[in-house]
C-alpha cells in the first residue's frame, strides 16, 4: 500500500507553525531581558560608572538588534505561510504577551523616549490568531505614538485593553497620551499618502497597511475614536 506524502503546502504550514513557538518565546525572553537591564541601571547604588554605563549601552544595542531580527523573522513567517483554509488552522496564542512583545520591540528602538506601557485584559487570553499580524498591527500603532504622538517629549504612556466578545470575536483598545489627532487626521488616517508628518519623515503608508492587515489577516476592522487627550483606536477581530 503506497503512503501519501504531505503536499508542499501542508509541509510549509507545519514548518511555519513549528517555528512560531520558538520565535515567540525568544521575543518574550528578549522583552524580559530589556526590563532586567533597565532595572539593573535604576537599582545600581550610587552614580553609574562610565564602564558600567558603557556595558549597559552595549547590552541595549545588542538587545535592540536581537529584537529587530526576531521581528523580521515573525514577518517572514507571516508572509511565507499560505492563507488558512479555515480559522481553526491558526494556532492558539497568548494575546497579551504577543502585544507586549510588539510594543517592547518599538520601545527598544527609541530609548530616547521613556514610555510607560500598561496592558489590562479581562483574562489571560488564549485566542486563535496570526501572532505575526497582531505584532505588526500593534507595533505600527506603538511606532506612530513614539514618532509622532510623543514628538518633542521625553516621556509618554501607552495603554492597551482587551476583552472577548460573543461569536468568537475580540475587542482591543489602544490608547496613548500624546498630542492626538486633528479632525482631518482622524478622517484621513487610513488613506494612502496621508501623514501628519508628511515631508518630515512620514510616508503616509503605515496606517493603510495596518488596516489592511486587520481586515485581511485578522478578519476584523479598525475604528478611530475622539478621546479628550491623545489617540484611541479600537480593533475588533476574529479569534
Amino acid at each position: 500500500m503506497r503512503s501519501t506524502l504531505p503536499t508542499p503546502d501542508i509541509q510549509l504550514r507545519r514548518l511555519v507553525h513549528e517555528l512560531n513557538t520558538p520565535v515567540g518565546v525568544s521575543s518574550m525572553a528578549a522583552s524580559m531581558l530589556a526590563a532586567q537591564i533597565d532595572r539593573l541601571a535604576s537599582e545600581h547604588d550610587g552614580p553609574v560608572t562610565q564602564e558600567l554605563a558603557s556595558v549597559l549601552e552595549e547590552c541595549r544595542e545588542t538587545l535592540a538588534l536581537l529584537q529587530s531580527s526576531l521581528q523580521l523573522c515573525v514577518q517572514v513567517l507571516r508572509s511565507s505561510a499560505p492563507p488558512p483554509e479555515t480559522e481553526t488552522l491558526w494556532p492558539l496564542i497568548d494575546l497579551p504577551a504577543t502585544l507586549q512583545s510588539a510594543v517592547s520591540v518599538c520601545l527598544a528602538r527609541h530609548p530616547e523616549v521613556q514610555v510607560r506601557c500598561q496592558l489590562h485584559f479581562a483574562d489571560r487570553l488564549q485566542v486563535h490568531g496570526d501572532a505575526g499580524a497582531w505584532q505588526q498591527v500593534v507595533g505600527n500603532l506603538a511606532s506612530n505614538s513614539l514618532l509622532h504622538g510623543f514628538a518633542g517629549r521625553s516621556q509618554g504612556s501607552i495603554h492597551i485593553t482587551g476583552a472577548l466578545l460573543p461569536d468568537q470575536r475580540i475587542l482591543v483598545h489602544y490608547y496613548d497620551d500624546g498630542i492626538g489627532l486633528s479632525e482631518q487626521a482622524r478622517a484621513q488616517l487610513f488613506e494612502d499618502g496621508f501623514s501628519t508628518c508628511l515631508g518630515r519623515g512620514g510616508h503616509g503608508l503605515g496606517m493603510g497597511i495596518t488596516r489592511e492587515l486587520v481586515h485581511h489577516k485578522l478578519s476584523g476592522r479598525m475604528q478611530v475614536h475622539q478621546p479628550a487627550k491623545g489617540v484611541h483606536i479600537s480593533i475588533e477581530a476574529a479569534c
